[in-house]
């Protein structure tokens, strides 16, 4: 396993993916989870501009580990002009990841949410045939889907169980899970709820909190089980998934949320590879 991070906490800080990438190789970095959001939406960026990031990338030997692709619509919505907008924004983060040479795109918002107006099991078929379909636009690009699940109520995929149901009902070769650690806190899903996923699980997100909230705290500030979850994973022997698909099995920090004020980014990622270090040795960097 390797440790890997997410661009997001640049972003928070209005610091744009192209200065960035030279901060996270600074960093030591090798692997980077591109937060696909307002700088680094691919709707927004223009052609000369992804050019030039692909380009740094190569230069700083950097990997697009996963690109993190946050919807503005819902997936799991019955408005087809609203799964189209979704289908459009994911679809040109799988373009723009395959030109950083990365494979996976990974879902945020738990698969979709449940709106007021439609039962569950309507929006569940809703998000599993908007994935199954955008699974099918992957595979001719020979690319990955990760799920991400969310720990809030009103998701579609809100813990475990439901992440392993969805895979099976979308029932495609490129769909995979993620799993983040400070989403499990909240969730109270203990690490060895998570030998059900064993066979499909591709990444990792490195993430603290207080266990109410989603807050992606400096890691070890929180109560999350940072390194009881990490050796559970690392017991998995998670590598081989990874092989089969030509990737690395890849543990990304994930740090800071949208709207706080972070006054000392070095501070906030150097006292996160710290805690890993020290606690998780067992993870190369």
């Amino acid at each position: 396993m390797e440790l890997g991070i997410n661009s997001g906490i640049w972003e928070i800080k209005g610091i744009k993916l192209e200065g960035s990438a030279y901060m996270i190789k600074d960093f030591g970095f090798k692997y980077v989870d591109v937060f696909a959001v307002g700088s680094s939406d691919p709707l927004k960026l223009a052609v000369k501009d992804k050019i030039k990031i692909s380009k740094i990338f190569q230069k700083k030997e950097l990997t697009a580990s996963n690109m993190v692709a946050i919807p503005t619509g819902n997936i799991a919505s019955s408005d087809p002009a609203e799964k189209e907008m979704c289908m459009r924004y994911l679809k040109s983060c799988a373009l723009f990841q395959s030109e950083l040479g990365g494979k996976q795109i990974l879902i945020g918002h738990g698969g979709g949410s449940l709106a007021l107006d439609i039962e569950f099991e309507k929006a569940w078929v809703n998000s599993s045939d908007f994935l199954k379909e955008f699974c099918e636009y992957l595979d001719s690009l020979n690319m990955i889907l990760t799920l991400e699940l969310e720990p809030m109520v009103f998701y579609m995929i809100n813990n475990t169980y439901r992440m392993l149901k969805m895979i099976e009902d979308v029932n495609m070769p490129n769909i995979f899970a993620n799993i983040d650690i400070g989403h499990l806190a909240i969730t109270r899903e203990s690490p060895q709820k998570l030998e059900k996923l064993k066979d499909y699980i591709l990444h990792v997100h490195i993430s603290d909190c207080d266990g109410m909230q989603h807050e992606n705290l400096i890691i070890g500030t929180g109560t999350a089980l940072i390194r009881d979850y990490l050796i559970g994973l690392i017991n998995m022997d998670l590598n081989k998934n990874c092989r089969k698909h030509k990737i690395s099995m890849v543990a990304a920090l994930e740090l800071g949320v949208i709207g706080q004020k972070i006054e000392d980014l070095e501070s906030y990622v150097n006292k996160s590879i710290d805690y890993v270090k020290k606690n998780v040795p067992e993870i190369s960097f």
